[in-house]
């Protein structure tokens, strides 16, 4: 009976060829999940440019806290996260490598406040709002530390991204760490950038994840997806104004404002890639750096080992 089937499949493969391939039956799509973020915006200029084919989805979800969620439930092949937030499911168990660096935010992430709030120290009895994930917690800390402020000092509330623009435009907060187009947007509301990522460098870091076993058995999307990027990086370069016009329409800003948001992001290429996902690399004591914050701050409970937590497999030429 076995035989019979193997001999029906084959014939209809035979057949089929002609029209799809025998071997398409088997192929799979990738999921890869996003929220809105200009670091993670390269990757649908490169879908509208057509670097990126349609067995490639792009799902871009309300928040990071939603992107995560998304990943430990399977339903993302790969995932568009901070380092600190794929740390944080490293440490739940999820056996993820990072396979391709984004961005390194350089003021694309900062803490926006009420104009009367001129400086970190005014904060002391103030309302701040932030996402409940790694990267929100990591600018919590650091906020913290520049303004020699506790935590007790100040009313925490937790607000997702999408949640973020409506609390401060009616006065529930006073205070909000957030990233862009978000932190445009807000400025529009009389608010003030008093701390941001160019305050630490090199700290907040954007990549592709995936688990180990989609890495080896989606080799080739993989390779795609990151040459798509790199394409899009190389159309950004040879047409800033054209690439700024696409993606200011998606993101819902002006091309102008989209120019100055990525003046505080850099966008690694390929090569600058191979050499941060080597062993060894600068990235492997950012890991360590934020391996003790993230327990000091009980986000997780072990730390990364960078040494498995890097693949530069899909970067190489």
């Amino acid at each position: 009976m076995g035989k019979k089937y193997f001999l029906l499949l084959l014939l209809f493969c035979i057949v089929a060829a002609s029209q799809i391939g025998c071997f398409e039956l088997n192929k799979k799509t990738l999921r890869v999940g996003t929220n809105v973020w200009p670091g993670y915006e390269t990757l649908y200029l490169a879908k509208h440019l057509g670097f990126i084919p349609n067995n490639i989805k792009l799902i871009e979800l309300m928040s990071a806290t939603d992107v995560m969620e998304a990943f430990r439930l399977n339903r993302l092949e790969v995932a568009a996260l901070t380092m600190d937030e794929a740390m944080t499911l490293v440490a739940e168990g999820i056996d993820l490598s990072v396979f391709l660096v984004m961005d390194v935010s350089n003021g694309g992430d900062k803490l926006i406040a009420r104009a009367d709030i001129i400086k970190l120290p005014d904060l002391k009895g103030k309302t701040i709002a932030y996402e409940q994930t790694a990267l929100g917690a990591l600018m919590l800390h650091e906020v913290m530390h520049a303004s020699e402020l506790n935590i007790e000092d100040v009313t925490l509330v937790h607000l997702k991204i999408n949640q973020q623009l409506e609390a401060f435009a009616n006065g529930s907060v006073d205070a909000l760490i957030t990233f862009e187009p978000v932190a445009t947007q807000l400025l529009q509301f009389n608010g003030e950038v008093i701390f941001d990522s160019s305050h630490i460098p090199n700290t907040i870091v954007d990549v592709l994840v995936a688990r180990k076993d989609t890495l080896r058995n989606h080799r080739n999307l993989i390779k795609i997806l990151v040459n798509g990027q790199s394409k899009a990086l190389s159309a950004i370069a040879d047409s800033r104004t054209m690439s700024l016009e696409i993606m200011s329409k998606r993101m819902g800003l002006t091309a102008e404002q989209l120019n100055i948001a990525m003046r505080g992001i850099h966008y690694p290429s390929i090569i600058e890639n191979q050499t941060l996902l080597k062993s060894n690399s600068d990235l492997y004591d950012t890991v360590e750096r934020l391996n003790t914050i993230l327990f000091n701050a009980n986000i997780i409970d072990r730390p990364v080992d960078p040494n498995l937590f890097f693949d530069d497999t899909f970067v190489k030429p």
